[in-house]
């Protein structure tokens, strides 16, 4: 079986879901992590809670660079919440990534290697700062897989979200527009879709259970997360059910790299626009001025992903100590 090369670019050390994501990309047999890169407010600290889950999960040999800490023009506004990586490192720490920033690596990975594919878990900063210096880069990329976008019906039970919940694509809008416009061949797994994902209390206990250092880690980050991420829903007008501690947004993009039938794809003309403010992935007809076609996640089968991620983070020999 051929291996997929992945560098995952994640904004990692806020929501629970990135660590989750890390592990799901360790634990995937269909998958070779070349590199992770790291984004928004802090990178370095972000990079030092990346390269910790690394070392605690037995994979030392994985490069962490770290990258863009701000948005790419004045307007943007990147989540920093304070207390990012805490379940993991001290409040003081930093460092631990390689000295080389995360869009010179990402240039000299993508020059030297064909078929390199990029899932970016967060906003899309980096890459865009990449296709600045270079924008004939996009086409060495063989796919970008995108954790964003607000395309028909973002809801969480009866919730109907507005646009602009789609935290990684709105929170730089400038970055989005360049990267999404640059003819790169894009898979969207949308808000649409993650939003019905979830960990369960009981998934959590099975993987404390399972043991190891790693797993601990990724317990105490949804036990930190799960509080906060009930207080940021409220204060949006809905309640957290009692049975979901996490979200699943990023191991969901993650997944659909190696194994789509998680999700049911089409394939959609989306214009990727700004709209009242508001960074917008708009479906409009086929052939329409600006519209770009991508591979659309519209719905997906929650419970057997959720299963399928619990299975493959209990199952995961590395870190066992």
């Amino acid at each position: 079986m051929k291996r997929r090369r992945i560098v995952l670019d994640t904004d990692i050390g806020t929501d629970a879901d990135d660590a989750l994501c890390l592990a799901l990309a360790l634990a995937s047999r269909e998958l070779e992590l070349v590199a992770v890169t790291t984004v928004t407010s802090d990178a370095e600290r972000r990079a030092a809670i990346a390269r910790r889950l690394l070392d605690l999960a037995g994979r030392q040999d994985v490069p962490v660079y770290a990258g863009c800490a701000k948005p790419l023009v004045e307007g943007g506004k990147f989540l920093w919440l304070g207390y990012e990586g805490d379940f993991v490192l001290r409040p003081d720490e930093r460092g631990g990534g390689s000295s080389e920033p995360a869009v010179d690596a990402l240039v000299r990975l993508l020059r030297a290697e064909d078929g390199l594919e990029v899932v970016a878990v967060g906003p899309l900063t980096n890459l865009a700062v990449l296709l600045g210096r270079d924008p004939a880069l996009a086409r060495r990329i063989a796919r970008l897989t995108v954790m964003g976008g607000h395309v028909r019906r973002v809801a969480y039970g009866e919730h109907v979200f507005p646009a602009g919940v789609d935290y990684n694509l709105c929170s730089d809008a400038t970055s989005s527009l360049r990267v999404l416009r640059a003819g790169i061949p894009t898979t969207l797994v949308t808000a649409d879709v993650t939003l019905q994902t979830s960990l369960a209390p009981g998934d959590l206990e099975r993987i404390d259970a399972a043991g190891g250092d790693f797993r601990r880690a990724l317990v105490r980050a949804v036990r930190d997360w799960t509080p906060r991420m009930r207080t940021i829903f409220g204060e949006m007008g809905t309640a957290i059910a009692p049975g979901n501690v996490s979200f699943l947004h990023d191991p969901l993009a993650l997944a659909a790299v190696y194994d789509p039938s998680f999700c049911h794809f089409e394939e959609l003309a989306i214009e990727p626009t700004v709209v009242d403010g508001v960074f917008r992935t708009l479906e409009v007809p086929p052939g329409s001025a600006g519209a770009f076609t991508m591979r659309c996640a519209t719905s997906v089968d929650a419970e057997r992903f959720r299963r399928h991620l619990v299975d493959r983070i209990v199952a995961y020999q590395g870190g066992q100590r």
